[in-house]
């Protein structure tokens, strides 16, 4: 069902993230996570588990989870994952999204007709909100749909570089130092799995912290 999932969330039933783990699917179908050593559960209990599948989207299921084998190295260890019960599938298409006040720098190819060269360096853009498989933001550019536009988003330590594509410009409004903005509706075009599972834990943390705000 995962053989292309290659990250996955281990949740409390609490809702408190307990790790991080790795995937990986076996011949016999077995689903396997390597997780920290250091990483607190209670082997063949029951715990929520939330596979970012670069198809099948987030999918969180009911599992058993087996006692540990340690690795070469120390830090980390082996489990087996038994998926007792599909809970929730988010696909692509119902990616939730959440509102991200940030700022990055977008980069276009010039194309004749176009007012001026984006810099080397990019132009500040407002990122309103993301989700796994788009973006929306505003910036003092002229652009049409259909349009790529590329940024770094920063999660944790690690860059990602997306690509996205415009599918819709909004109305432009004034900024603060009296630059024409437009709104871009944008989806992501050929990001890696990695990227879409890093930036899918990123999504599924924030709407965490999010809800315990309210």
């Amino acid at each position: 069902m995962f053989e292309k999932c290659k990250k996955a969330d281990i949740i409390e039933k609490t809702g408190a993230l307990i790790c991080q783990a790795r995937v990986s699917v076996g011949h016999s179908g077995e689903v396997l996570l390597v997780i920290p050593r250091a990483a607190a559960y209670k082997p063949n209990s029951l715990y929520r588990v939330v596979f970012y599948d670069p198809v099948l989207g987030r999918v969180t299921c009911r599992c058993r989870l087996s006692a540990s084998l340690p690795l070469p190295g120390g830090e980390l260890c082996s489990l087996r994952c038994e998926i007792l019960e599909q809970l929730n599938q988010e696909q692509r298409r119902q990616d939730v999204k959440i509102p991200l006040e940030m700022t990055v720098m977008l980069h276009v190819v010039y194309q004749p007709g176009d007012v001026s060269r984006v810099p080397e360096s990019g132009v500040p853009a407002a990122i309103v909100n993301i989700s796994a498989g788009g973006v929306y933001l505003r910036a003092p550019l002229t652009l049409d749909k259909g349009r790529r536009v590329w940024f770094d988003f920063q999660i944790g330590g690690e860059t990602l570089t997306l690509s996205a594509q415009i599918l819709r410009r909004e109305n432009a409004a004034l900024s603060s130092n009296h630059q024409l903005h437009y709104g871009y509706g944008c989806k992501f075009i050929n990001m890696l799995s990695k990227h879409e599972a890093a930036l899918r834990s990123f999504i599924f943390q924030q709407q965490r912290q999010q809800r315990k705000q309210e």
